[in-house]
């Protein structure tokens, strides 16, 4: 691992044991005092989520929803993955410098996890977004697909991270997943995270980038393969196995 890599990786997981050995072999001349200094914010994050809230906070946050009658066994799943997305909001406005020092990736994830947040309701579409419609916005942003294995239940363009993205929802056996396409995001590296409980991963796609994000990431690999079907792309080309 070089300084480079380093520096990355205490970003996203500060307490990895392969963070804390490269720290140890000074692969950056003051790499010790920078994992210090991440184990203090860490410590300071759990500290800040370390208090009370109202037992009935997830019904509160659910009855400023526009009303919508999503099927009542996916309903807990898609009310917590908002809720998430709440929380993330309120940490952002707390811990905008340090987002502001991220990479083109970790921006993008940021940004993603904050988007739910604005559209909510998306999450409880059941029906089913005609395959015609999505296969007419993908070309318009210069991306022709085969969307026959593509099940979508939301279909909006969307501002994301300064770019205009596809913002998607497909249904899971694990509850909802959204699915951002970024037709031009560049310098986009394959990352498997979890963000304020809510399951990410990111890859290069075609001319830009996917992100998936869901409660949990067990429906990740099935989607993803699904995309690389419509493309005629595989996973090798996004960086996975």
């Amino acid at each position: 691992m070089d300084c480079s890599e380093f520096e990355r990786r205490l970003l996203i997981d500060p307490e990895s044991p392969d963070v804390a050995i490269a720290a140890r072999q000074r692969v950056c001349t003051n790499a010790p005092s920078q994992l210090a200094e991440a184990m203090v914010f860490e410590h300071r994050l759990r500290a800040a989520l370390q208090i009370d809230v109202p037992q009935d906070l997830v019904q509160r946050v659910c009855a400023s929803l526009p009303a919508a009658a999503p099927a009542a066994s996916s309903a807990p799943r898609w009310r917590a993955f908002a809720l998430a997305a709440s929380l993330m909001l309120t940490l952002a406005a707390s811990f905008g410098l340090w987002m502001s020092q991220q990479s083109p990736t970790e921006r993008l994830i940021q940004a993603s996890v904050l988007h739910l947040a604005h559209e909510p309701f998306a999450l409880s579409r059941t029906g089913r977004v005609p395959h015609t419609l999505v296969a007419r916005m993908f070309t318009e942003s210069g991306l022709r697909l085969d969307v026959a294995a593509l099940d979508v239940s939301y279909l909006n363009r969307c501002p994301l991270d300064g770019q205009l993205s596809m913002h998607m929802v497909m249904p899971g056996k694990d509850g909802p997943v959204t699915v951002f396409f970024v037709p031009h995001a560049a310098a986009i590296e394959r990352m498997d995270i979890h963000a304020a409980m809510v399951a990410v991963r990111t890859m290069p796609f075609a001319s830009g980038a996917l992100v998936m994000l869901a409660e949990s990431n067990q429906d990740f690999d099935r989607i993803e393969d699904a995309w690389h079907g419509a493309a005629d792309t595989d996973r090798v080309a996004a960086g996975g196995r």
